[in-house]
């Protein structure tokens, strides 16, 4: 460890937890937002266009963290992230809205990147997979926290939860007095004998951004669903989707039992088959509120089976020379999930008809794993013999 307090881990942590909500803080008061810029048939694209820009402007941050470093970096993504994200509230017209929101993607880009390179500098060997671990516990509890606020702030008025993203600026002002600047350092582990190749590591990005795209196909249609069947305002929208994060939390808690017990790919077939029960339930169960907390709890646990997994099985799959690359490859991959879950939601005005492709896209995956799997255990069978 290298100099860096409690309270310094804190403010790179509060950091980090902002690449979760850039685009779910709005979520809760989503109707009322896009009836107010008047694109109420393209209301999702509000909370995934961030996720494009993530994907499209990755390349540039990691070319900027390479020339100024992580620190510098991070201070100017956190002065972006908070500008561009509270800009909205006076900006009118399609275009000018849905290109903060990508320009905003960029913000968050830098702050991601750059804020696990910092980490990175501080920490080597185990102490920095544990502060990695402790980063993504953060974001996800950033996002129970943050849809809360923005549930609360969305019944106030539509404008008041893009007040979140200042949060941003609250972060900068920790880094810049708990953590200290420092020069990028090359503190690494000795050179690792495993190697990743396309072969090994596609798959699991291919399961990050398929986990992300079914996980934020519910997330960004809970609120109309919510709406519609049970009447539920911004606020309570809130809390039901701080607690499908909430069960996020826990399940990924548990997860390392699950692949210690069965295994990372058994693990993932799980994952994705609570994802597809999930979307069962909400197709079945419009007239029973119940029903459709059962299915957010479900949906929860197959979130935590999934992504957290996919993050720890291509770390795992990496070595030191290539590990930042494989890491900023399942960054884009998880973002690209979300913006995808637009498209899907785009197919049709009926939630119905969307978790029906949903379930489809679930049952084909579940087919997939199964026959790997399968496949898998014929190839141990050979060789025991």
């Amino acid at each position: 460890m290298n100099n860096l307090s409690k309270v310094g881990i804190f403010s790179l942590m509060l950091a980090a937890s902002l690449t979760i909500m850039v685009g779910s803080a709005i979520t809760p008061a989503l109707i009322e937002i896009s009836q107010h810029y008047g694109v109420e048939d393209m209301a999702t694209w509000l909370t995934t266009l961030p996720a494009l820009g993530v994907v499209l402007f990755a390349p540039l941050a990691g070319r900027l963290i390479d020339r100024l470093g992580s620190y510098v970096s991070l201070c100017i993504g956190l002065v972006l992230y908070g500008a561009l994200g509270v800009s909205a509230i006076w900006l009118s017209g399609t275009i000018p809205v849905f290109a903060d929101r990508i320009l905003l993607g960029g913000a968050t880009a830098i702050v991601m990147a750059s804020s696990t390179g910092l980490l990175a500098e501080f920490f080597v060997g185990e102490e920095r997979l544990k502060m990695i671990a402790l980063q993504g516990m953060s974001i996800e509890a950033g996002g129970i926290i943050f849809l809360s606020i923005g549930g609360v702030l969305g019944g106030i008025g539509w404008q008041w939860p893009f007040m979140i993203y200042l949060i941003a600026w609250i972060a900068l002002l920790f880094i810049l007095i708990f953590v200290p600047f420092k020069k990028s350092m090359h503190l690494e582990e000795s050179q690792e004998t495993k190697a990743s190749t396309s072969k090994t590591i596609f798959p699991v990005l291919l399961s990050a951004l398929l986990a992300m795209t079914m996980f934020f196909i519910a997330f960004i249609t809970l609120p109309f669903y919510l709406a519609n069947n049970f009447g539920l305002g911004s606020e309570t929208t809130g809390y039901f989707l701080a607690m499908i994060s909430l069960i996020a939390v826990i399940s990924a808690s548990i997860m390392p039992k699950m692949v210690k017990r069965f295994s990372d790919y058994q693990t993932l077939l799980t994952g994705f088959s609570l994802f597809t029960l999930g979307f069962i339930l909400l197709t079945l169960g419009q007239s029973f509120l119940i029903v459709a907390i059962i299915a957010g709890i479900v949906i929860g646990f197959g979130f935590g089976f999934t992504i957290p997994l996919a993050n720890h099985m291509v770390v795992e799959k990496s070595n030191v020379s290539n590990r930042g690359r494989n890491l900023a490859y399942f960054s884009s991959f998880t973002f690209l999930g979300q913006f995808l879950s637009s498209l899907v939601e785009g197919i049709s005005t009926n939630v119905v008809i969307i978790y029906i492709i949903a379930i489809s896209i679930g049952i084909l995956i579940i087919l997939f794993y199964s026959m790997w799997l399968r496949k898998g255990n014929k190839r141990q069978t050979v060789q025991a013999h």
